[in-house]
């Protein structure tokens, strides 16, 4: 498949130049002689993170472009979906951004949307024709160094539960620690963290989820765990936000992707790889 590729462009093999005119409005200009050599039947997909609205006005003027020149066959794959955490209104006066999202990508109309680890199935119920991808071997390349040690998945909130199970299945491990916390929606406080297992001792627990953005709960949650004898806490995110920065207090060993951006100082893995 001929990839547009507007994370790493250098790899794209139909080269563009991207522009910011001073307004601030994104632009694209693709090399209209590389494109023509491509027979427009050929399957073609745009390999993009929409980190934020311009990534997502970027695409939609790449898909328009490609239009233009007759391709066929257009698939948008998606390391990072903006919105995703917005996946229904959360409190009054708030809008529901995810659907918001949703509509402007199907106005689009790719031949299908892949999105790599999805925070809730709304996404794909939104998105026409799209496809979750799962984290699950991305988690494996992950944990691929800690073979010869005393593992458990750790799930750290109910919100992650469903998935990390079907995580579990596909690695073999037949122990999830399920963990919980307490949020305050309007403010965000983290408070409560707790988990029915009682002894971690000399384990090495590997915390899975989706998205880490500040790091709290990866806080909390390792901070609780080591108090139960935990040796080491891993933590294994698809999408490396790190607000705060990319070191979190109780966890050992931070893994992600470059789905949202590149980190510095974490093991980061090629989302391209996955996708």
């Amino acid at each position: 498949m001929i990839t547009v590729n507007l994370i790493y462009p250098e790899q794209s093999d139909i080269p563009f130049k991207a522009i910011i005119f001073p307004d601030g409005q994104p632009h694209i200009k693709m090399d209209t002689m590389a494109a023509q050599a491509v027979p427009p039947a050929t399957p073609l997909r745009i390999l993009a993170r929409l980190a934020n609205a311009s990534d997502l006005l970027m695409v939609l003027f790449v898909k328009n472009t490609l239009d233009y020149l007759e391709f066929q066959h257009v698939e948008l794959h998606i390391s990072y979906l903006l919105a995703a955490r917005m996946d229904r209104v959360m409190l009054d006066g708030e809008p529901f951004s995810l659907k918001v999202i949703a509509q402007i990508l199907n106005g689009g109309r790719f031949a299908k949307v892949r999105i790599f680890d999805p925070h809730s199935e709304v996404s794909t119920a939104l998105i026409d024709r799209s496809y979750a991808v799962s984290n699950h071997a991305f988690v494996a390349a992950a944990l691929a160094e800690y073979r010869q040690e005393n593992v458990c998945l750790v799930s750290p909130d109910a919100g992650a539960l469903k998935k990390i199970h079907k995580l579990a299945a596909y690695l073999g491990a037949t122990e999830v620690v399920e963990c919980m916390k307490e949020r305050d929606l309007r403010t965000g406080a983290l408070t409560n963290f707790k988990t029915m297992a009682e002894n971690l001792e000399g384990r090495t627990c590997v915390i899975v989820d989706d998205i880490c953005d500040g790091g709290g709960t990866f806080a909390g949650t390792a901070s609780m765990l080591k108090t139960k004898g935990a040796w080491k806490v891993a933590l294994v995110v698809s999408h490396g936000i790190f607000s705060r920065g990319p070191v979190i207090e109780g966890v050992d060993r931070i893994y992600t992707t470059d789905s949202y951006r590149l980190v510095e100082g974490v093991t980061t893995f090629p989302v391209g790889d996955y996708l």
